[in-house]
């Protein structure tokens, strides 16, 4: 039954042409993996779960075409299937396999916009995968889901905060003539930083403009925990966060491999900066296009600085949609702003005990959504860095080129910053 009707966001309506266009394939899933360990009670599985579903509209939103328009239908709270699937003790490397065909099976947001599947490997020794499509949930909600299933899972006696703002409200919030007025001045800052910007054209760069055969493709780079607290040491001596020190050094290798000074690499930010966001479950994360110029001898500290300030800016501004910054050109260019994106995910949290049970959060081997991302992962021993891109637009060589590249400049920094 539907109980409420509402029109999509600008950030839905635009992921529903991507999913149309280059869904097929999974890589709209937003999949979260527990490893939960001990004698798990499935009723009190169940409860957890079907808690989440009440608690926020948008695991239980669908879409639909009304007159046109994208349409989200949220729906009243059932309770939620699980596929349970029943594996021998220690087959970790079939369990793998099954992760990885589910993680890439699409999700279907017009009949559901979530997908449960529970693996047991022997009483005590259990992978909860709840496979979300990315219309309905982010990053930050992923925490948030986590958070609030370890809580029941845990049965604690104190209850959730109250859910103040559904996404619906925050649809109904983008829409009014005030917000509107609001973002005008958003606008206009990006208007006026990205003027005369361009794309990095790399696929130009492998020689090949037009598709070929191929799929979506991963390399891995591992930086250990030693370089990785020397990248720490540098943000807290320039007085940035890591973020900002592994872009600059982004940036240098994408000048190493383009020629370029004028670079711009786009990023999703969590664009929450309303309280009343804290505690929704939904897709708020918006791209935003981050632009620093290199000079022809510019120190470390000088580029730390200048991405320092590419990214403050870029904070205060991040609410305006990225899909409405005219700069497209009506869709003539063979390339796109979105081409080079660069993100850090926040580290995992540590496994939490609940007193039967420990819960671990796994990182899924997930399809890179764009045709060119770097993404790091923080970690205990150190991070991790994976080069996504689509084959059918970004040659390997190139791909290979620029993992080596970027690898090789963190190392030399590293190492010459080292005390």
């Amino acid at each position: 039954m539907i109980v409420h009707e509402e029109l999509a966001s600008v950030g839905q309506r635009m992921l529903w042409l991507m999913n149309h266009y280059r869904g097929g394939d999974g890589r709209l899933n937003y999949p979260l993996l527990l490893r939960i360990r001990g004698p798990l009670r499935l009723p009190r599985l169940h409860r957890a779960l079907d808690l989440l579903v009440e608690r926020h509209e948008t695991l239980r939103t669908t879409f639909a075409r009304r007159r046109g328009l994208l349409t989200q239908q949220v729906r009243a709270p059932e309770p939620v299937a699980v596929r349970t699937v029943q594996l021998p003790s220690g087959a970790e490397e079939e369990l793998r396999r099954l992760v990885r065909q589910e993680v890439e099976t699409p999700i279907d947001p017009t009949v559901s916009p979530v997908r449960v599947t529970l693996w047991r490997l022997g009483a005590e020794d259990h992978l909860l995968c709840l496979n979300a499509h990315h219309l309905v949930t982010d990053a930050w909600s992923s925490r948030l889901l986590t958070d609030e299933l370890v809580h029941v899972l845990g049965e604690q006696g104190s209850p959730l905060p109250r859910v103040r703002w559904q996404y619906r409200h925050f649809t109904q919030w983008q829409r009014r003539q005030s917000t509107a007025e609001r973002l005008r001045a958003d606008r206009e800052y990006w208007l006026r930083r990205l003027d005369g910007v361009v794309p990095l054209g790399l696929s130009r760069v492998a020689g090949s403009p037009g598709p070929r055969p191929g799929g979506n493709r991963t390399i891995r780079l591992d930086l250990d925990p030693a370089t990785a607290g020397r990248v720490r040491e540098i943000a807290r001596a320039e007085r940035a966060t890591p973020f900002t020190v592994l872009l600059a050094l982004y940036y240098l290798a994408l000048h190493q491999e383009t020629g370029c000074r004028d670079l711009s690499v786009t990023a999703p930010f969590a664009s929450r900066s309303r309280p009343e966001t804290a505690q929704t479950v939904g897709l708020f994360a918006n791209l935003v296009i981050l632009r620093t110029q290199l000079g022809p001898d510019l120190a470390l500290a000088d580029l730390i600085e200048r991405t320092k300030l590419t990214v403050t800016e870029a904070l205060a501004h991040q609410e305006f949609p990225y899909y409405l910054l005219p700069l497209n050109d009506g869709g003539t260019r063979p390339d796109r702003f979105d081409d080079v994106v660069f993100q850090m995910l926040p580290e995992l949290p540590p496994p939490i005990s609940l007193g039967d049970l420990d819960v671990e959060v796994v990182p899924p081997e997930i399809t890179g959504r764009f045709d060119l991302e770097l993404v790091v992962l923080p970690h205990r021993d150190g991070f991790r860095a994976l080069v996504q891109y689509a084959s059918d637009r970004f040659a390997d060589d190139v791909a290979l080129r620029l993992a080596s590249r970027y690898e090789t400049t963190v190392g030399k920094v590293v190492s010459t910053n080292a005390s």
